[in-house]
């Protein structure tokens, strides 16, 4: 955790709202759609633009409007829950065993091919690290191990650094799915420098198979790419070098792993309490982030807004696509029939479901947040019982704005809990 406090003083969609058309006005770079999109509803999120539900006291009168928030996997306050959710439901699918973290990179060469070729390259990583640590624990052990990758584009300053960070079962279910194989045990998955040829073979492979099925493009300054023979020289000098591969301790408890690598998949890369001095005039923002050149001590960033925002909307995923990945045991496809198998041979419990007639009407999900820090938005605070729904309220032919003003409510959200997720 950054030492810069959890006080939230900037908000994201007020400097996309000041500066982002100046930003689209003076950039002389292509503007992926997607971008706009995100960008349109982040500004909007919890505003009169999206409408909202009404509520009113029977007793009272008292009239409640609940915002509508845009549900944006980039938005700081709608893609926490978001994540919260993920990392919940995937932590249930996970098996009772040791867990490893891995981070696989890139060569700093190769970030502006993966950038311009987005998102097939990036998909490319998926394929070229889950194929090494699949072909090693099949031929090397006989076993499937479970595997979850999530893909960050960023590093700690918001500079293009695309990686991967994985969550490795210790061990695998055997092929035949018979037992549970646990080649060295004692906390050790295999050897770093078998982990970095593998990763590097991989990728390396699928670039030349991508190149040669014309699947990449390149930006006018490196266009003499676009030519194999030089293409494959330059991955031949980057073949000679020691690529990045990272595997942590052995993890019995890997909830906090599980949080970390999942922390930005559905939101945006940067918190916004780790944003700590914005100056309007100046254009200026200034940001803090952990500095792992420098042991991982807390540092500062000082920016021109318009080149902060830049940095930002690289890191916007494109639309529908993926960026947490299974497989092995925990292949979406075979992910019931192998776990059944592999606790059946852990000798583990199956998973019961809830039965249906204990299982209370779901509360909805913006109430159960509030319920869970001691308030409920659907009750009156004088009167003390519940509020009744009157309508939905959207669309241009609709007061909103005057909606919001009758019940109190800023037209601009004042705080990040208050959305309906």
């Amino acid at each position: 955790m950054l030492a810069v406090g959890s006080q939230i003083r900037y908000r994201l969609a007020a400097l996309f709202e000041a500066h982002w058309d100046a930003f689209v006005r003076s950039t002389k770079q292509w503007i992926r759609p997607v971008v706009f999109e995100t960008v349109r509803k982040i500004v909007a999120c919890r505003t009169p633009a999206l409408g909202c539900h009404l509520y009113t006291c029977p007793q009272c009168g008292r009239l409640e409007v609940v915002p509508h928030s845009c549900k944006s996997r980039f938005c700081p306050a709608c893609g926490k829950h978001a994540t919260d959710r993920w990392a919940a439901r995937v932590l249930n699918d996970l098996l009772d065993v040791p867990y490893h973290h891995l981070v696989l990179a890139v060569p700093a060469h190769l970030r502006g091919v993966l950038s311009f070729n987005r998102p097939g390259t990036l998909s490319l990583l998926f394929n070229a690290a889950t194929a090494a640590l699949t072909q090693w624990a099949r031929d090397q052990h006989g076993m499937r191990l479970g595997i979850v990758a999530v893909l960050h584009t960023f590093g700690g300053d918001l500079k293009w650094h695309p990686h991967l960070h994985l969550l490795v079962t210790e061990g695998g279910l055997s092929l035949d799915g018979s037992r549970w194989v646990r080649p060295y045990g004692n906390g050790w998955l295999m050897a770093h420098g078998a982990l970095k040829k593998m990763w590097r073979y991989h990728v390396i492979r699928a670039l030349r198979q991508a190149h040669r099925e014309g699947q990449l493009r390149f930006p006018r300054k490196a266009a003499f790419l676009a030519e194999y023979p030089l293409f494959n020289a330059m991955l031949r000098r980057l073949y000679e070098i020691v690529w990045f591969a990272h595997i942590g301790a052995s993890l019995c408890d890997p909830r906090f792993t599980l949080g970390y690598i999942g922390r930005y998949t559905k939101r945006a890369v940067l918190a916004e309490y780790r944003i700590t001095y914005y100056d309007a005039e100046k254009g200026l923002v200034r940001f803090a982030y952990r500095d792992y050149a420098q042991g991982g001590k807390t540092s500062y960033k000082t920016l021109p807004v318009l080149a902060f925002i830049g940095r930002l909307i690289r890191h916007i995923p494109d639309k529908h696509f993926k960026m947490v990945r299974y497989a092995g045991l925990f292949a979406t496809r075979w992910r019931q029939h192998y776990l059944t198998h592999a606790r059946a041979a852990l000798g583990q419990d199956q998973p019961v479901p809830p039965v249906a007639e204990e299982t209370p009407a779901p509360l909805l999900p913006w109430r159960e947040r509030r319920l869970a820090e001691g308030k409920d938005p659907l009750q009156c605070p004088i009167c003390r019982v519940p509020l009744q729904f009157v309508r939905l309220a959207f669309g241009a032919h609709e007061p909103i704005a005057e909606l919001f003003r009758a019940a109190g409510k800023p037209l601009r959200p004042q705080h990040p809990a208050w959305d309906t997720g």
